[in-house]
């Protein structure tokens, strides 16, 4: 990837491209789950992971100048995504490639992972390339070293339900090895089923939920597990965790 070439500038105004970006909003839990499971893996499955946000200088100035550029090493907390910025900005200040960088769910423009060589998601990418000629995209595709599909098409990355029935079965045999580990607490006070709710992981909040896990247990921020399944509309977790609290 050219990451020199991948900083973007449109106006506010640009109907397509703020199309886009809600649409890349409202998938975003797809590819949260998608990237979580790498969290589980030995050898990750996402070959390119990262989102794109506006960067600025000053937020509170109504001149300011916006660069969207990309950030990799990508964390969501429920609230916040965090990681590390990849593009070097053109004219900002504030910011360089290599920081560490964090910003909300709600100023999300794109996301992008590559699995087996096929690209997921790009929606603001699909808008641009729909916007070159022949000529250009081949370009485009070249510094980006990837093979997006047709400018028309964005791909959703699959639920892959073996793995996940892996990751099921393996808390359920640490679980009959320690017990106390359903009730272990982790960074941010956060629980095994705060996690795998925001994750979007049923099988796994199901195996913890017969193992007597506290739907009513409380993180540093105040949240329930049900508040993280929220946080991305896992509506078949929160039925989980809503019929588990009654």
């Amino acid at each position: 990837m050219n990451r020199s070439s991948s900083v973007i500038y449109h106006l506010g105004d640009d109907r397509e491209m703020l199309r886009a970006s809600a649409r890349a909003r409202e998938s975003f839990r797809h590819f949260f789950h998608c990237l979580s499971a790498d969290f589980n893996r030995i050898v990750p499955a996402c070959e390119l992971a990262c989102v794109k946000t506006p960067f600025c200088d000053d937020f509170s100035d109504p001149d300011y100048d916006l660069e969207h550029m990309w950030v990799d090493q990508v964390e969501f907390d429920g609230v916040n995504l965090s990681g590390v910025l990849i593009n070097s900005p053109n004219k900002l200040r504030s910011v360089n490639a290599g920081d560490d960088v964090e910003f909300p769910l709600r100023r999300l423009d794109d996301w992008l992972c590559v699995i087996d060589d096929v690209v997921y998601g790009g929606f603001t990418i699909q808008v641009i390339r729909s916007r070159m000629d022949a000529e250009e995209r081949e370009r485009h595709d070249e510094a980006w070293e990837l093979n997006f599909p047709e400018p028309e098409t964005v791909h959703v990355p699959p639920t892959c339900e073996t793995f996940e029935e892996m990751i099921a079965s393996a808390l359920a045999d640490q679980i009959a090895t320690a017990p106390s580990t359903v009730d272990e607490v982790f960074d941010g006070g956060r629980t095994l089923l705060h996690m795998a709710s925001l994750f979007g992981r049923e099988k796994s909040v199901g195996v913890l939920l017969q193992n007597q896990a506290d739907v009513d247990a409380i993180c540093d921020r105040g949240w329930t597990a049900y508040d993280y399944a929220q946080s991305l509309g896992w509506t078949e977790v929160m039925k989980m965790l809503g019929r588990a609290g009654k």
